[in-house]
């Protein structure tokens, strides 16, 4: 963290005007990024350059919040040396945070932080509310028992009930015309010249274009499960689907007696890729568990194997019983949405799971601790290399 070797006004004249605070700071969160990577809970933290710094986190001494007639500000410097005022739009109550990250996209300008504040209830862990909910009779758990069915057909998530949530038509047109401006921009850009202020310009309205559908994917996946974990349903259910590999690309494959690559279906594979993130399966699921922990509501996820092909009234298990969007079964003849039958088949495994006790277990934290080694003299016995459960083998004691 000796950053102050770096800061010289004639080798790195603009480093120099950073406060050596944010320096400091930034030395911080990147040596918790690389901790983060040798215990192997993150990637290698990345590498950023003037004009991809887009977010700085600044601590309490260089900043206050200040109320003004148009609402709340941010006073950011100091009284030496203050740089001005940061107003911004509160969407509740806050209290007084101890650090803040202004992170700039596309243009626009965003504040975030976080603060401690007193709750009004208490807040259980997972597994005590699994048993509670196990306490509950049949009729009573099915009722307040909701299961989730995540798809990139028709909808972004059909629930049990027979909803279907999706996204709305007239913000569907708006982002594909924001697609086809982003790439009409796009063949202007690579015919400007390289550092010219008009390249600068069609980045960024390609940067906004581009940022508008992340927006409204983040504020659907914000609103769905606002409703969801509002309603009277106190235990969510849905499928474990493992995202990153689902999205990942296919493998190349080589003929072993011609030696030409075989044909592997990257294209199909690529937009089916795009598919799935932009049904913010990933979103759903993150904002779904930390929104339902604060109501005190449960949420489990279940194997998803032939929940779309098995019927929800008998059982039965066919890959035929499903015709496209629909599901008519070739056993009783229920027939149903294909979405709608998955939930319900969602629903009846996680309170299958429930009862079983599968939700009872605490799950316990990754932790993974580096102890440091005494090197060893030029011509001892070799090093080896000891973990916390580790014991090393007696004979190359000393």
């Amino acid at each position: 963290m000796a950053y102050a070797q770096f800061k010289d006004r004639e080798l790195t004249p603009w480093l120099y005007e950073v406060p050596s605070q944010i320096l400091r700071n930034g030395a911080v969160r990147w040596m918790n990024a690389k901790q983060r990577q040798l215990k192997k809970l993150a990637n290698a933290p990345r590498r950023r350059t003037r004009r991809d710094f887009n977010s700085v986190h600044v601590t309490a001494e260089l900043f206050r919040l200040v109320q003004t007639a148009a609402g709340p500000a941010i006073q950011l410097g100091t009284k030496a040396d203050p740089i001005g005022r940061l107003p911004f739009k509160a969407h509740r109550p806050f209290g007084e945070p101890k650090s803040i990250v202004l992170r700039e996209l596309a243009g626009q300008w965003f504040l975030s932080f976080c603060y401690e504040h007193e709750s009004s209830f208490i807040v259980r862990m997972p597994h005590e509310l699994a048993y509670e909910l196990d306490t509950l009779d049949d009729a009573t758990l099915a009722r307040v028992t909701l299961g989730l069915d995540r798809n990139v057909a028709d909808n972004c998530v059909a629930t049990s009930a027979g909803e279907q949530l999706r996204f709305d038509p007239v913000t569907v047109k708006r982002m594909e015309r924001k697609e086809i401006g982003a790439k009409r921009y796009q063949r202007r850009l690579a015919r400007s010249q390289d550092g010219s202020a008009n390249r600068r310009k069609l980045a960024r309205r390609i940067a906004r274009r581009l940022e508008y559908a992340a927006r409204v994917r983040n504020d659907f996946a914000h609103r769905l499960t606002y409703r969801l974990v509002n309603s009277e349903a106190r235990f969510f259910v849905l499928e474990d689907l493992k995202v990153r590999n689902m999205s990942r690309r296919p493998k190349v494959v080589k003929d072993e007696r011609t030696g030409k690559w075989l044909e592997n279906r990257a294209k199909a594979k690529a937009h089916l890729n795009r598919k799935i993130l932009a049904s913010c399966w990933g979103r759903i699921d993150v904002y779904l568990r930390y929104k339902a922990a604060k109501k005190n509501k449960l949420v489990g996820k279940v194997p998803a194997q032939n929940s779309s092909r098995g019927c929800s009234r008998c059982g039965h298990i066919h890959a035929d019983n499903r015709d496209a969007r629909r599901f008519v079964c070739l056993r009783c003849g229920l027939s149903l949405h294909a979405d709608h039958n998955a939930g319900i088949n969602i629903k009846t495994l996680g309170i299958r799971a429930l009862r079983d006790g599968a939700f009872f277990v605490e799950k316990s934290k990754k932790r993974i601790a580096f102890r440091r080694m005494d090197r060893i003299p030029t011509g001892g016995t070799p090093e080896v290399a000891c973990g916390a459960n580790v014991s090393p083998d007696p004979r190359l004691a000393a």
